[in-house]
């Protein structure tokens, strides 16, 4: 531990300890580029949780050239004033700020105003729009903006900058990678002269601010894909970066549009995916060597620095699930760490649908502003009925306020249907929510009555002030006979299926889990096919889960068809509408029915007008997400 609690210098800037916080754009931005009242209080949370350095989400050099959204800039004077009195607050916890300054170039949202974003070579970006190609007589300007931005960032009161040229991503990227960058003249072409704008950037920026402000560089250690930038291109390149101003490396990796996977690592992948890149990169650089990429634990954080693999860890997701991660660790509070899972369902799965990033196992991420936990008035004796996810959230947060909580759970494991969902492949570290909650529970004096379950007479003849229902729902299934089953049912091994001809109804996230279980787990000749009436399978699933959930179901040879509707089913046989016209296919030994469940309200009836305070969450008010019945169990406890 004390390695990771050293100090570390990075040109003029000497942080506290060798943790960074990643940039993440999680969709908290103001219109006007300033960060606001919510946006702080995320950060400063994180500050206070005792990070060395926070590096803030993306910052365009060009106000009118936006990143997907309501982008950080410096627009004028009084935006500086507004940052100078931000970054002030988070000196006060002992922290080092800097922000990740950027061009969106081709990722830029400014194509919906009818301006075409400008990349290395023209090409579709990631939302599939064209870009144009830059002329050389355009750059002068855009090295410019950089050095403007930089120096405000100066003025502000930042302690240096990131810039960001990894991932064949924005600008720089764009210009950096030869997967993107085809052009002909003096920035195409070799590596060294892919990198000719990143390193005039750099000269910009050191002219213009002084050698004493320093700049780190977020690269792709590795682009791992053919054709892309190697570790070995890195270690060429690295110590010319250095020559001209860099004065640290973020290693992360992959490339954004075909790997998202293994920029934002989910299921699947490795913890510290970058550390073999970051380690030969070290190994010829003079200066530090910062690492990111799934360090969601103390251990691995800790090993990182004992064995000197890097110099600094880069902490995202981690401090999303607990903003106080770094404080745990050294005060040996980890037991109490909020873990990641790697989920992606509240930090990316929101944004994905156009709404503020959150977190399933914190509840209050992004909310900081509005939400805590404030202490109870007058302690009540409140029952829990229900001990998944919600359920023991809501029991958690209930007795941290000082609430005297009793929690019930019909089967003898807590968990529910997060047991369930951590049974595909590459889904295990889900249970470290459950494993949490339940030490947390322990920790806290929570009374557990496992296998008990609670009908309404008990709880209306009882002395509890309060009752938070969340008895969960029931899986939908719409035809009965001897082939029939649902996707839990397999789960929860009540029905098994070692071989034969499986139909799947319905192709979102637990359909196509369930597929991939089923391989897993089969024990000779198994076909199987998913149906989906949408157009598109996993909907809602984050990229970086669906692209390699998609790429592991062909490769299993799963056939899956969607605009295809269930109109009927009987043994063997299925009447389908697939893209207007009906068809049917026989065949089959066994349907699989992933639609979906219904809330459970039956118990809630019964006892809603007993006199009680009465709450209402999670599946048992509506089938949804883990993120949900969380976000639901923090409110009911809330309002205690």
């Amino acid at each position: 531990m004390a390695k990771l609690f050293t100090e570390l210098q990075i040109g003029s800037m000497t942080l506290k300890n060798r943790t960074f916080m990643a940039p993440m754009s999680l969709g908290y931005v103001n219109p006007d580029g300033v960060p606001g009242e919510e946006q702080q209080a995320y950060w400063l949370a994180r500050a206070k949780g005792g990070v060395g350095c926070i590096i803030t989400d993306a910052t365009t050099v060009d106000p009118n050239t936006p990143y997907l959204g309501p982008t950080l800039c410096f627009r004028e004077e009084s935006s500086i004033a507004r940052y100078k009195e931000f970054t002030n607050k988070i000196h006060s916890y002992g922290a080092k700020i800097i922000p990740q300054i950027t061009h969106p170039g081709p990722e830029s949202i400014s194509s919906f105003s009818g301006v075409t974003p400008m990349s290395s070579s023209g090409y579709k970006n990631s939302m599939g729009q064209d870009t144009r190609a830059l002329g050389t007589e355009e750059l002068p300007a855009i090295i410019a903006q950089y050095a403007k931005a930089s120096w405000q960032a100066k003025q502000s009161g930042f302690d240096g900058i990131e810039l960001h040229c990894a991932h064949g991503y924005m600008l720089l990227g764009s210009f950096l990678s030869p997967l993107r960058n085809t052009r002909t003249d003096a920035y195409g072409g070799s590596l060294i002269n892919r990198a000719r704008l990143l390193l005039e950037v750099l000269d910009a920026i050191k002219e213009t601010c002084g050698s004493d402000f320093p700049i780190i560089l977020r690269i792709s250690g590795s682009e791992r894909i053919s054709g892309g930038n190697t570790a070995e291109d890195m270690m060429q390149l690295v110590p010319t970066l250095i020559q001209h101003g860099a004065d640290a490396f973020e290693i992360s990796g992959g490339v954004q549009y075909e790997l998202p996977n293994k920029i934002i690592p989910s299921h699947g992948e490795k913890a510290g995916i970058n550390l073999e890149e970051a380690a030969k990169i070290k190994s010829v650089s003079t200066v530090p060597v910062l690492v990111v990429g799934k360090i969601n634990t103390p251990e691995l954080a800790e090993t990182v620095i004992e064995e000197e693999k890097a110099d600094a860890v880069v902490l995202g997701r981690a401090l999303l699930a607990d903003p106080e991660f770094v404080n745990k660790i050294q005060e040996d509070r980890r037991d109490e760490i909020a873990p990641c899972a790697g989920c992606l369902v509240g930090c990316v799965g929101e944004q994905n649908k156009r709404r503020p990033a959150s977190c399933v196992i914190n509840p209050f991420a992004g909310k900081e502003s509005r939400l805590s936990i404030e202490p109870a008035e007058i302690s009540k004796k409140v029952a829990v009925v229900g001990g998944g996810i919600g359920g023991m959230a809501a029991a958690r947060l209930a007795a941290l306020r000082g609430e005297t909580v009793t929690l019930y759970e019909k089967e003898e494991k807590l968990g529910g249907q997060i047991l369930l969902a951590a049974l595909p492949p590459y889904k295990d570290p889900l249970m470290k929510w459950i494993q949490f909650l339940e030490k947390e529970l322990l920790r806290l004096n929570v009374q557990i009555e496992r296998g008990h379950l609670v009908n309404a007479e008990e709880l209306i003849q009882s002395n509890f002030d309060a009752v938070i229902l969340a008895n969960g729902s029931q899986p939908i299934m719409p035809t009965e006979n001897k082939n029939a089953c649902t996707a839990h049912q397999i789960l929860k091994e009540e029905k098994e299926i070692a071989e034969g001809n499986v139909l799947i109804v319905g192709g979102g996230m637990v359909g196509l889990e369930t597929a991939e279980y089923l391989d897993s787990v089969k024990r000779g000749s198994l076909t199987l096919t998913v149906i989906e009436m949408k157009d598109t399978l996993g909907e809602g699933m984050a990229p970086a889960n669906l692209v390699p959930a998609m790429i592991r179901l062909k490769n299993i040879g799963v056939n899956m068809m969607t605009k295809t509707r269930l109109i009927s089913a009987d043994e063997d046989t299925v009447r389908l509408e697939t893209s207007g016209e009906e068809k049917e296919l026989s065949g089959f030994t066994h349907i699989v029915y992933a639609m979906g469940s219904r809330p459970d309200q039956g118990l809630y009836d019964a006892v809603k007008d007993c006199g009680k305070e009465i709450y209402l969450i999670g599946d048992a008010k509506e089938a949804g997400q883990a993120l949900q019945a969380v976000a639901d169990g923090a409110a009911a406890a809330m309002a205690l």
